[in-house]
């Protein structure tokens, strides 16, 4: 009996593919996988895009004048998997009034380099904007806009993002 305990012959590590390894020994057993880059480099771009999931959402549909417009954009991975999207800006996304890119007739100097957008396996990325029913058009100038309907979009900063549904849009209504 005592051989089977000083054996180690009870463990049952080897069972289970997935269970960490116990050993102190630098054996080359425990590799480390970069599942993103895997996944960029042997899933289809189609089947990248078509994975991220683009939505837009308001708190309501009519405002009032002056009343501030809470914005809320997602970005969902639907695969279990994990995805990477190359985009052509380091601003990996962008949202528009009525395509007022960040509400603003005000260009920004955003450098021209591509870089991506990376997510976890399943996750859902959720950002919230605020939009003061302004436009600016100056550096330090902004003006109110009339009542009437808006289109609000966000995208992924790609040319193509329409095309390859990486792009939202919803519209509300500004009344007296």
């Amino acid at each position: 009996m005592k051989r089977i305990y000083d054996s180690a012959a009870l463990e049952r590590t080897d069972d289970d593919p997935f269970a960490p390894e116990r050993s102190g020994g630098d054996d080359g057993g425990s590799r480390a996988i970069d599942w993103a880059a895997f996944s960029h480099a042997f899933a289809p771009t189609v089947v990248r895009h078509r994975a991220i999931d683009v939505s837009i959402s308001t708190d309501k549909r009519r405002y009032a004048p002056g009343e501030p417009v809470e914005i809320t954009v997602e970005f969902r991975n639907r695969i279990p998997f994990p995805v990477r999207i190359r985009t052509d800006s380091p601003e990996r996304w962008h949202w528009a009034v009525d395509g007022h890119r960040n509400a603003s007739q005000v260009p920004r100097a955003v450098p021209d380099r591509p870089a991506a957008f990376s997510f976890a396996r399943n996750e859902c990325k959720r950002f919230r904007r605020r939009w003061p029913q302004r436009v600016q058009v100056a550096d330090d100038e902004w003006e109110p806009v009339d009542p009437g309907s808006y289109a609000i979009d966000v995208r992924v900063t790609r040319d193509d993002a329409s095309d390859r549904g990486l792009a939202a849009r919803t519209a509300i209504e500004i009344v007296d």
